[in-house]
């Protein structure tokens, strides 16, 4: 009999702490029910997800400049041939920055993006199992209006004329060992919650839409991208294995399609 009451808290003790750390895992502030809401929306209802610390997201705690926030996601190497990535901004007005789909393994991404607010921050990876990997980081935006107010004010600022869809595109390899791509392109990004300066109306919504990596004739990553992309928005890409000659594509939503 005692063999059996020690077999059996050794299987019921795992279940009691599991199911401890996920109603941890639910209740607190940075899953709670406002995320539960988000994840249903962008990850899909019925969904596993999990909390991976080992996912990390380098951006600043507290930000100044609301439309051009810096941000790189460090992919650990248990996720590195995943398929998906998406990044999320809670409390944005357009909480969906980008989907990311590798076609080669990643070492980590980083773009510039809008935030409108204070908000958690989400780096979502899919893994093989099927399960979202999350990674969560709260960021203090200091002076707010990311989203929602012009860039750039004609009215009290001199705004530089850019060449839409004017690409800089650079591939090197970094002292880590993995080699980097870095794609700039110009392009107003406008989210659709801007009212212009001058006329008082709104500006309607004007983004790049797709990216699309590749070298040579084979495909890199391709990622879906959205207005909380900053303007003149910047990705980086960085890979593990050497690749020859890096060319993207990009579109945006009034069809119009850019390449170098």
């Amino acid at each position: 009999m005692l063999i059996l009451k020690n077999v059996n808290f050794y299987i019921i003790a795992p279940l009691i702490l599991y199911f401890f750390n996920l109603s941890l895992l639910y209740s607190n502030e940075t899953y709670g029910n406002s995320f539960l809401a988000i994840k249903e929306e962008y990850l899909g209802k019925n969904q596993q997800f999990l909390n991976n610390s080992k996912i990390k997201i380098i951006i600043q705690d507290e930000v100044e400049e609301a439309h051009e926030v810096s941000m790189v996601v460090k992919i650990p190497k248990n996720l590195k041939d995943t398929k998906k990535i998406i990044i999320l901004v809670d409390n944005n007005p357009i909480q969906l920055v980008t989907k990311i789909f590798p076609q080669k393994s990643l070492k980590s991404v980083g773009f510039n993006i809008r935030m409108e607010q204070d908000s958690f921050v989400r780096a979502a990876i899919l893994d093989k199992k099927n399960v979202w990997n999350i990674s969560s980081k709260k960021v203090i935006v200091k002076s707010p209006g990311g989203c929602s107010l012009p860039a750039c004010d004609p009215t009290k600022e001199v705004c530089e004329p850019r060449k839409l869809g004017k690409i800089v595109m650079h591939k090197y390899k970094r002292s880590s060992g993995d080699w980097r791509l870095k794609f700039k392109i110009n392009h107003p990004m406008d989210t659709g919650l801007v009212n212009d300066p001058n006329s008082g109306k709104i500006i309607p919504e004007y983004y790049v839409n797709w990216l699309y990596f590749q070298n040579d004739e084979e495909e890199l990553a391709k990622a879906q991208t959205y207005g909380a992309l900053s303007a003149n928005p910047t990705f980086i890409l960085d890979f593990y294995n050497d690749f020859l000659e890096p060319s993207v594509k990009a579109t945006d939503t009034k069809g119009k399609a850019f390449s170098l």
